[in-house]
């Protein structure tokens, strides 16, 4: 995985948080190579100009998205998510 926050220890007792991170690893890398191409969705909003992204993305931005999308299959991100989607609910 190119887009790994290294907590794959995890996923045997959370079987959510491996689905956050594949699914997020899906939309980063190129559909053809398997590969990164600069075209995920990290490089888009993260790109100076987020209708050119010019690989501006770094290992430690990487990273970092990785940790909080495989959070938010944790038990804790999960509150979160039930969370936001109740007051967005009741804000509609």
């Amino acid at each position: 995985m190119f887009n790994n926050a290294d907590k794959e220890y995890r996923w045997a007792d959370n079987p959510k948080e491996k689905v956050f991170a594949e699914a997020w690893e899906e939309e980063n890398v190129s559909s053809v190579t398997g590969k990164l191409d600069g075209g995920g969705v990290l490089d888009y909003l993260l790109a100076e100009d987020p209708n050119e992204p010019r690989h501006e993305v770094t290992d430690r931005d990487r990273w970092v998205a990785a940790r909080v999308i495989q959070w938010l299959g944790s038990p804790c991100g999960q509150w979160f998510l039930r969370k936001v989607e109740l007051e967005i609910k009741q804000k509609g």
